[in-house]
């Protein structure tokens, strides 16, 4: 089994942003915001902090 790389796009606590393309069409963005314990703003590949807490995979397309 393969170890994931701990980063906050991998952290159930990343909350990911969309764009919207067309009327019903949203795209994954390579930005989000962390909401443990306020809000910060991340990259999806930056390396996770001491909160980090594993969620489900994502992939950024």
């Amino acid at each position: 089994m393969e170890e994931q790389e701990k980063t906050c796009g991998t952290c159930k606590h990343f909350c990911r942003h969309y764009t919207r393309r067309g009327r019903n069409q949203y795209i994954p963005i390579g930005v989000g915001h962390c909401i443990n314990p306020r809000l910060r703003d991340k990259l999806f590949d930056t390396p996770a902090c001491q909160r980090y807490a594993k969620g489900r995979e994502a992939d950024l397309d």
